[in-house]
């Protein structure tokens, strides 16, 4: 941190560390490489530019590839690598990384859509292959391509299933080859091979089982209408024991008390209405009739 810090504010040195190389110019041109340690310039007329050397790991985006035989495969690959000529790695390519990338990205789809269904198996084929053509680039750029591999190279669900499809035809086509030459009969051979329960040669049916089964089909009705018959009055006689568990509604059956008071109100009001014939005719005359009654003089009986 002192060095660096050192650096800033003086501008006369600058410092490499190990794993690390700086090309130097001068003026604007490239003069040299120089390795790890602390390296004198001139400010302004000399400057250095530093670049790991070390081995990178480069990671690959995911990649869809379609085969020869048009079935799709998604790739992941993975590719170890050092720069070997910092001069070219710096002056013969613009950003190292991102044209490495798609470089490799290139001739892995070039090789690996070339081959087959049998072929995309034999993973090492396809590394050399590839590495075959990235020397150009190892050459123009400074770059060694230490190691290439795959974390990942599988075919896509609709290719998955179409592969399962065909391996499981073959399997049952080898079975039925073996079937026929065992001597099975080829109807039989094919209800095995496709898993069919299936009756190759059907015989009739005789009379007396079809007797049998009429027989159980009418003794199962007559069971059936039985046990509802049973239920219908297990139902019935449920709702009976409920009725009467429940007796009668006591908020409606008057008491005793009850209907004395009536008795006594209905004797009174028969009692007035026979001492007092006039009442009734008086009362349906309205107040208008009875005060005139009133205020009339009554004759004096002798």
């Amino acid at each position: 941190m002192f060095l660096e810090f050192l650096q800033g504010i003086t501008g006369v040195f600058v410092v490499v560390y190990d794993g690390q190389h700086a090309l130097k110019f001068t003026l604007g041109r490239a003069k040299g490489v120089v390795g790890p340690g602390i390296h004198w310039k001139w400010p302004i007329v000399q400057r250095f530019r530093v670049e790991e050397t070390k081995h990178t790991t480069l990671d690959l985006e995911p990649q869809v590839i379609q085969l020869a035989d048009d079935l799709v495969y998604e790739v992941d690959a993975k590719v170890l690598y050092q720069i070997t000529n910092l001069h070219k790695a710096l002056i013969e390519v613009d950003e190292l990384v991102t044209a490495m990338q798609n470089r490799i990205v290139m001739a892995i789809q070039g090789v690996v859509s070339q081959q087959t269904r049998d072929t995309i198996t034999d993973v090492d084929a396809i590394v050399g292959s590839i590495l075959e053509h990235l020397r150009t680039m190892e050459e123009q750029w400074g770059v060694r391509i230490l190691q290439l591999g795959f974390s990942n190279i599988s075919p896509s669900p609709a290719t998955l299933e179409i592969t399962q499809l065909d391996l499981l035809a073959r399997e049952r086509h080898k079975l039925y080859s073996e079937l026929i030459d065992q001597g099975t009969a080829a109807d039989a051979a094919v209800a095995l091979v496709t898993g069919a329960v299936v009756a190759t040669h059907p015989l009739p049916e005789p009379q007396g089982l079809r007797d049998e089964r009429g027989a159980l089909a009418s003794a199962r009705l007559d069971v059936e209408e039985e046990l509802e018959r049973k239920r219908r009055e297990e139902r019935r006689a449920a709702k009976e024991r409920r009725e009467h568990d429940k007796g009668p509604n006591p908020a409606r059956t008057p008491t005793t008390a009850t209907r004395r008071t009536t008795r006594m109100r209905s004797t009174l009001r028969s009692a007035a209405a026979s001492s007092d014939p006039s009442s009734s005719s008086c009362a349906e005359r309205g107040p208008s009739s009875s005060t005139r009654s009133s205020s009339s003089p009554r004759p004096i009986r002798s």
